[in-house]
This record gives C-alpha cells, sequence and structure tokens, in this order.
C-alpha cells in the first residue's frame, strides 16, 4: 500500500493546486482567473480546483495554517469578526446565489471572518476562520409572509440555531487554527451585545472585548436599575482627543473625549431561557463619549460602551481597551481592500455559490498581504518581512530598496531590512508614495499598487537568477 496523503484534502496534487492558485492571486493582485493562470491549462486547473466539492472554505483555512506551522505560545491574540455583504450581477450561468435587498438587482451572500491581531503591537497575523450566511429568495406573497414571521419570532429560538451564532462559530474555527496561544481576546461591533455568547465565550476560557448595543438590566446587587444608569453615575476618570476617520454618518475631525470605567453584574435576560445560563455575568464597561464642544453641527457624538472580561481598575488598563476596539477597524479596512477599492471580488465570473466561496476565502489571504503591509508602515509593529515574502522576494526588494532611496536620510528607509516595516517602505514607494514621514503614509490603494508593480518587477528578478 502506498503512504497515506496528510493532505487536508486527500489529495496533495489539490494542495499544489491551491498553492499555485494563492501565489498567482498575489502576484497578479486579481481574482480573474484567466489573468491569475499564465496559460487555458492552468486556468482551468484553477478553476477544477475551486470547483472541486472536497475544496470548502474550512478545509483552505486549515491547509494554509498547517502549512505555516507557526507557534502561538507566546502571543496574546485578538479574534477580531465581522460580516460583509458581497453582490453579484445576476446571470443565467450563475447557480445558487442568495437574496440581498429587495431594492437590486443583484443577488449574493454575507461572509463573517475572523482575523487575528497581535494584542502587543496590532500586526495581523492573517484570517483564520469564516463562516458563509446565504438568504434564500422569497419570491411568492407566502413565502414573504414566512420570512417576516421568522423575523419577528426569532427569540424563540436558541442561540445555536439563530445567524448571529457566527460570532461564536467563526472565532472558534480560527482559535482552532491556532491553537495554543497565551491568551485569545473575541472581539466585535454592537451585535456582539449578546448575552449567550459572552457566557459561552467565557466558557471556553477565551477573553472578549464587544461593544454594548442594549441598556441592560443589572443584577440586584447593583446599586443601579440599567446599565446606563451606571455610567450616569461614575465619574469622568480621563480625557483625551482623538483623530476620527470619516465615515456615512460622520466628518472627520478630531474629537475630545471622555472616559469612565467600572464593574457591573448584567442579568440574564427573560429571552434566555435556557438552564445552562447563569442569573448575571460579572464584567467591566469601558465608557468613550465625545465631549458635546468638538461634536460636528447635529452629528450624533461617538458613544462607545464597551463590555470586556479585562480587568479594568486603572485609566492604563481602560486605554488599552480603548486602543484594542480601535485596532478591529483593521477587518473593515480589509472588506475595502477585498471589494471594489482592491481586488475587486465581485467582478469575479465564477458560477456556482461553493467556488465564489472558495474563491472569496483565498482572495482574504490576498488581502491581508496588503493589509499587513499598511499596519507595518510606521515601524510600530514587530512582524518580520520573512512573514510576508520568500526568500527570493527579499532579495528583490533589497535591490528595489537600493534603487528607491535617495540621497539624503529623509529619503532614505528608515526601517531595518529584518522587518516588515522595511518592505512597506519599499512596496509604498512603487505604489506612488514619495517616501517622505510628513507626507500621507501610504493606504491599502498605494499598497495595492506597489504590489502589483513588485511583482511584475519579480518575474524580471527571477529571469536573471
Amino acid at each position: 500500500m502506498g503512504k497515506k496523503s496528510t493532505s487536508v484534502f486527500g489529495d496533495t496534487r489539490i494542495d499544489k493546486a491551491q498553492s499555485d492558485l494563492l501565489a498567482g492571486m498575489s502576484e497578479k493582485f486579481s481574482v480573474i482567473l484567466h489573468q491569475v493562470g499564465e496559460n487555458k491549462n492552468e486556468e482551468t486547473r484553477f478553476g477544477n480546483f475551486i470547483n472541486n466539492e472536497k475544496v470548502l472554505p474550512n478545509r483552505i483555512l486549515e491547509h494554509h495554517w498547517n502549512e505555516i506551522d507557526a507557534d502561538w505560545s507566546s502571543k496574546h491574540l485578538l479574534v477580531v469578526s465581522d460580516t460583509s455583504t458581497l453582490s453579484f450581477p445576476k446571470r443565467a450561468d450563475r447557480k445558487d446565489l442568495g437574496w440581498i435587498a429587495d431594492n437590486t438587482n443583484k443577488e449574493g451572500f454575507h461572509i463573517h471572518p475572523s482575523i487575528f491581531l497581535n494584542a502587543s503591537d496590532s500586526s495581523l497575523q492573517g484570517v483564520g476562520g469564516i463562516d458563509f450566511i446565504k438568504d434564500e429568495f422569497a419570491t411568492t406573497i407566502a413565502e414573504k409572509e414566512a420570512r417576516q414571521l421568522r423575523q419577528k419570532d426569532r427569540q424563540k429560538y436558541p442561540f445555536e440555531e439563530k445567524e448571529r451564532y457566527k460570532w461564536l462559530t467563526s472565532p472558534t474555527q480560527a482559535i482552532n487554527n491556532a491553537p495554543c496561544a497565551a491568551r485569545y481576546t473575541l472581539m466585535g461591533d454592537r451585535e456582539t451585545d449578546i448575552f449567550e455568547l459572552i457566557q459561552l465565550t467565557l466558557n471556553n476560557g477565551w477573553d472578549f472585548l464587544y461593544r454594548s448595543k442594549s441598556n441592560r438590566l443589572l443584577s440586584d446587587v447593583c446599586q443601579d436599575h440599567k446599565l446606563h444608569d451606571a455610567l450616569d453615575r461614575w465619574e469622568v476618570e480621563h480625557t483625551y482627543h482623538i483623530d476620527l476617520r470619516a465615515t456615512k454618518k460622520r466628518t472627520a475631525h478630531r474629537a475630545k473625549v471622555q472616559v469612565k470605567f467600572g464593574s457591573v453584574e448584567i442579568a440574564k435576560p427573560q429571552s434566555v431561557n435556557r438552564d445552562d445560563m447563569p442569573a448575571m455575568i460579572p464584567l467591566q464597561v469601558v465608557e468613550v463619549k465625545e465631549d458635546a464642544q468638538t461634536v460636528v453641527g447635529k452629528e450624533k457624538p461617538v458613544h462607545w460602551i464597551l463590555l470586556t472580561s479585562h480587568p479594568v481598575f486603572s485609566v492604563e488598563q481602560a486605554m488599552q481597551i480603548i486602543q484594542w476596539y480601535q485596532w478591529r477597524w483593521t477587518i473593515e479596512e480589509l472588506f475595502r481592500t477585498l471589494k471594489t477599492k482592491g481586488l475587486n471580488i465581485e467582478s469575479s465570473e465564477v458560477e456556482t455559490y461553493h467556488g465564489l466561496k472558495n474563491l472569496t476565502t483565498l482572495a482574504l489571504f490576498t488581502a491581508v498581504q496588503t493589509m499587513q503591509l499598511v499596519k507595518a508602515r510606521d515601524g510600530n509593529t514587530n512582524q518580520k518581512i520573512q512573514d510576508v515574502f520568500s526568500p527570493k522576494e527579499q532579495d528583490c526588494l533589497i535591490l528595489l530598496n537600493e534603487k528607491l532611496e535617495g540621497n539624503t536620510v529623509k529619503s532614505s528607509n528608515p526601517f531595518p531590512i529584518e522587518s516588515l516595516a522595511f518592505a512597506s517602505w519599499v512596496i509604498g514607494r512603487l505604489g506612488g508614495w514619495n517616501g517622505y514621514k510628513k507626507s500621507r503614509p501610504p493606504g491599502p490603494i498605494t499598497m495595492t499598487r506597489g504590489l502589483v508593480r513588485f511583482y511584475y518587477t519579480l518575474q524580471g528578478f527571477k529571469l536573471l537568477l
């Protein structure tokens, strides 16, 4: 008998196809298979890979992390999750996509990945887990009424049967792919304010940092009846300024914010009718609220209420919690890089839901490389160049650096050659950034342009070796 395959897919040829497709997507920064493949045969091979019934997103992730074989034992990992919608034009040859809205002629699905950030320096370690959610079309009146009824009665279903169970399943998959870390902290936005999620996170021995959505009822031992009553009574412990990004609902501006923190016990809601949940959960709360003096016009002030299992008994601890929550923005930038401002996954010609799920998972790996460079650009992370680039790629980066550096200290690469920041400076310059510290730093789009130029240059560099 031959040696049994150790492949996650049960076939090492599939392993090779994943590695080759991922390399091609990174080099061409594209998800279009006829652009990624070097010829028609390779395009067909890549198409067969993503449509292979053995190939699934969780297996793609497992294979990826098995190949890396990283040591997490000294790291505190922030496991950041969020949801984004991918929409595709309707086509007669495209099968099995789902409903995304009534007011669009597109169809698609939702992705819910979990990424790793190093809690010590915010460096992006990669994508660890992902869930896909597809809403079925309701075309008849009866189907639409059934959907509305399910929404109305959603509280009657166990947490494990609801869509929001994704806030636990995706991070669990991620942690299984990065075992034995020193500590894990699950992070999410207002959708994670779920009593069952908080308790199940603790049951697994993990920490949490979830943004509050509800004015929760507190336990009888608390002085105040509800969470917001407690916050109103607490004293402001610290004041500082923060630069806020522009959003659809807010102007970019420098805000003065006030910080409060303290301990509470949240009570089990009446809707949580299960015996395996405690009557209350003790936790820490950090509130960040914008001073009325800096609010722009009639815009709503910044107001975060953060629930956490981490100790918060000092201003320093509160500021650490706030910093970690601000790092959550990384996943929003990752989605931006995946979509129209980067890889443009929604332009893919893949015809099936199965194939698009696999392609999206691989595309996230490629988007991560861009975001790793963005995170490293200021030299504030400790990530090494070998975490992202191969030895040959590093040699090419060193030669390009010599060409791109100027004759003055200000126009030279300020970072050590073994750091990812060194590579980030080179890629940023290739993308059109002028290299000066006072200039606006290179963002995801500039890094994307730089990576495309780099990989084209790398092809010529390899020919000379």
